[in-house]
């Protein structure tokens, strides 16, 4: 079995790339892809522990891209010294360094007492971002959980949340393309209840170059991902899975079975290589 949605360290993971790896091969994962959001730091560190623990590691990532909801474009074997990959990456990166100080800004007015400085320490070497600013929340006692945090205030249209500027999915599909990789629509279950519907969200995705969908994910249901799989076969997308890992900050997904015992045949990694192929 494989996994290909798994978080680091290097963004908003617990665990650090070589953890992951080991991980991986405790847990008799014969593959991984390191998709760290907005980032590619994690994923010589994982290769280098892969080569010695006899596991594959996908050069991979997590685009945001800014839609009618928050879309996440997951890239997977991308060239990591790609310059236009590395240069829209690090502009991704000043989009976020730009929205913390406003979120924190956002909690001191509702009387939390947070400060950039504190978020710094916990982040460590990690890129700041929202799971880390929920964390120092939690280690003051302000809340019992990172996901109470998201639930009451961080996340979209609660009290201190803050758009962040984001990347179009045509460019996002594109940098990805051009850095050599495969462009896959993670977690898409949001959009099959898009009033439109998600058949439209789907047409113009495929115009843009998108490859395929994560249709196999922890937050899915078994009839969404029976409706997903259904979808990728008409619009004659991959279909791909992963757990979407992050350690402690989702402590009931476990590296490859997710929340619901989810399975990732490798042979989904085979027809992903095939396509890369062509």
């Amino acid at each position: 079995m494989i996994d290909l949605h798994v978080h680091t360290t290097a963004s908003d993971g617990t665990f650090s790339p070589s953890e992951v790896v080991k991980i991986a091969k405790q847990s008799n994962l014969s593959a991984i892809a390191i998709t760290d959001h907005d980032t590619i730091l994690g994923i010589q560190e994982a290769k280098e522990k892969a080569e010695d623990l006899g596991i594959e590691v996908i050069s991979g990532v997590e685009i945001s891209a800014d839609f009618e909801i928050e879309m996440h474009i997951l890239g997977y074997f991308i060239d990591v010294n790609n310059n236009k990959l590395i240069d829209n990456l690090l502009l991704l990166e000043s989009f976020r360094h730009q929205r913390n100080p406003k979120i924190v800004e956002k909690l001191q007015q509702l009387g939390y007492n947070i400060t950039i400085d504190e978020i710094i320490e916990v982040a460590k070497d990690s890129i700041i971002g929202r799971p880390h600013i929920a964390q120092v929340l939690v280690n003051k006692g302000y809340f019992n959980s990172p996901k109470e945090v998201f639930e009451k205030l961080l996340s979209f249209g609660k009290p201190a949340y803050v758009k962040k500027d984001k990347l179009k999915p045509f460019e996002a599909i594109n940098i990805l393309k051009e850095s050599g990789g495969l462009a896959i629509l993670a977690h898409p279950y949001k959009f099959l209840y898009l009033e439109e519907g998600v058949e439209n969200v789907f047409e113009e995705l495929k115009l843009y170059g998108l490859d395929g969908i994560e249709a196999i994910h922890s937050e899915h249901s078994d009839i969404e991902t029976k409706k997903l799989i259904e979808l990728a076969n008409r619009f004659s997308f991959l279909i791909t899975g992963g757990s979407d890992f992050h350690g402690k900050n989702k402590p009931d997904i476990k590296l490859g079975v997710g929340r619901n015992n989810i399975k990732v045949d490798d042979e989904i990694l085979e027809r992903l290589k095939e396509r890369l192929k062509k």
